[in-house]
């Protein structure tokens, strides 16, 4: 190939790779220059929230924001203003229609006369159960049985007890013997059940009744969650181990769909539609050292999309769609006071810090507007979140490969244009006889190697032309030197050993009989 192609052709081949990246990088959305906003709304002080919904809890049709803390529980409007509060002592309070009246209630499981219940209807307190065979409030739930709903209560011993709407107790079981953890409703084949987890590792599902369909056992768990990640009226159960195990769990049969080690205790579990695909569903884990991982389920197992991390654990994790794509983000917020929005690709937008840890996040609207409310542990704020972008910045990585495509041929045209080493002759001027007959003799064995050469095939055809018209000229520029100097030519030969005719030195084939005389 011409060495003023070669340049160009590679040059060629680079650019169409890096035209080829750049493209991809401008439609595959992953590059985009946007911007995260956000504008508190209003605030209101409040301290150690442990827990937090966006609810409407009066029957008004207009969404509340349901606050508790370990004392204290209070409902707000949408513009931060009370409409009640109650204290109560070392409560857990879930929220469900206990009462039937299609708001949803308040129930507080708390120490008074004993374990009590409480359920808090439109505002209005109302005791339906004291002096409890149960210990210290650890979690509760209500589960929406096919017979009727249940207010199922567990402690800190691994203890449960179910009550009717009554106040009436239906079931008791001495589950475990650690701490409840976890306790959510599930689906299987459609119906209601649930799932409850305690710290020494047990998990288990119970029906309506209070019989266990399966139970397991594994590493102590912080964090249980049940969801039905592909919509086929079965949930999965996900459990966060304390030393990094993430697990998933089909709650028909308690069989293992998916395992991983976070290198890390799981401090939060969370479903978020990150991609807006709804044929799988996307959950969000975070850890006890900051680690943060997004898994998509597919319906059979889970792979991990995307990792990124925070400065301090994480205590809380939601989804909000804040651009209006389809996707949800997923909000984190960690131990620090820091709080980041991740995209469907893990790309991070830092929010305001805090001046404490986050408590409790929720997402969701107040009036006609949607906003992220972020608990911190002494503060309560509401925050109006917006994206905002550069229009045609996808179109960015088009522009850098043009430039380092033209960058590309620049350099082919430079080295292209640079002569080519000048070829080397032998000179043969003022040379002596005894040299001139040496080089000849020289010139003259190296043809007869490139003719052999040629035979054996072991130099191609343009090659061998090319090295053959070289040494030719070099032997006549030989002769035209003896010539010059009056220097007799003297001919050396041999005899065949064939045919015994007279040969020219450098000869390999007998001119007479075909007698190969060089091998």
């Amino acid at each position: 190939m011409n060495r003023k192609i070669i340049p160009f052709a590679v040059a060629g081949v680079l650019t169409c790779l890096v035209m080829a990246v750049s493209t991809v990088f401008a439609f595959s959305g992953s590059v985009k220059a946007e911007k995260v906003e956000s504008d508190v709304v209003w605030s209101s002080p409040f301290s150690g929230a442990e827990s937090m919904k966006v609810i409407d809890l009066t029957g008004d049709g207009k969404d509340d924001l349901f606050v508790q803390s370990p004392g204290y529980l209070t409902a707000l409007n949408e513009n931060g203003e009370a409409l009640f509060g109650f204290g109560y002592e070392q409560m857990k309070t879930t929220l469900g229609d206990v009462t039937g009246d299609n708001v949803e209630d308040i129930v507080v499981y708390h120490v008074d006369a004993g374990m009590s219940v409480d359920v808090i209807n439109q505002g209005q307190p109302a005791t339906i159960a004291d002096t409890l065979n149960i210990g210290v409030p650890s979690r509760v739930a209500v589960i929406r049985f096919a017979s009727g709903p249940q207010i199922v209560l567990g402690d800190s011993d691994g203890n449960l007890l179910a009550l009717d709407s009554n106040g009436q107790v239906l079931w008791t079981s001495d589950f475990a013997a650690g701490e409840v953890r976890g306790m959510d409703d599930v689906r299987i084949g459609g119906q209601a059940y649930v799932a409850i987890a305690s710290h020494d590792g047990t998990v288990a599902v119970f029906d309506s009744q209070g019989g266990i369909l399966w139970q397991s056992a594994q590493e102590q768990l912080r964090r249980m969650r049940a969801f039905d990640l592909n919509s086929d009226g079965t949930g999965e159960i996900i459990t966060g181990g304390e030393y990094g195990a993430f697990k998933i769990y089909d709650a028909a049969n308690g069989g293992l769909l998916f395992e991983k080690s976070l290198g890390q205790a799981v401090s939060e579990v969370r479903e978020v539609e990150l991609d807006g695909n709804p044929s799988s569903r996307e959950i969000v884990a975070g850890g006890k050292e900051g680690g943060i991982w997004a898994f998509s389920f597919d319906g059979a197992t889970a792979r991990q999309m995307w990792s990124a991390s925070l400065s301090d654990k994480i205590t809380e994790i939601a989804g909000i769609d804040v651009d209006d794509d389809g996707k949800q983000e997923a909000v984190v917020g960690d131990d620090s006071g820091k709080v980041a929005i991740f995209t469907a690709n893990g790309t991070r937008h830092n929010l305001p810090d805090r001046t404490s840890g986050i408590a409790r996040m929720d997402v969701g609207k107040l009036g006609n507007e949607r906003y992220v409310i972020v608990a911190d542990l002494n503060e309560l704020q509401v925050n109006k979140i917006s994206f905002s972008s550069i229009p045609g910045f996808q179109f960015t990585p088009l522009i850098v490969g043009g430039i380092i495509s033209a960058v590309i041929l620049i350099i082919a045209a430079i080295l292209a244009s640079i002569p080519g080493k000048p070829e080397m002759k032998v000179a043969f001027q003022d040379t002596s006889l005894a040299s001139l007959s040496a080089q000849r003799r020289m010139l003259k064995e190296s043809i007869a190697d490139v003719e052999r050469l040629r035979q054996a095939g072991e130099v191609t055809g343009e090659a061998y032309l090319a090295r053959l018209k070289r040494l030719r000229a070099d032997l006549a520029d030989n002769e035209a030197a003896f010539k010059k100097q009056g220097y007799n030519i003297k001919v050396e030969t041999v005899q065949c050993p064939n045919c015994g005719g007279t040969l020219e030195l450098g000869m390999d084939k007998c001119e007479y009989c075909g007698q190969v005389l060089l091998s």
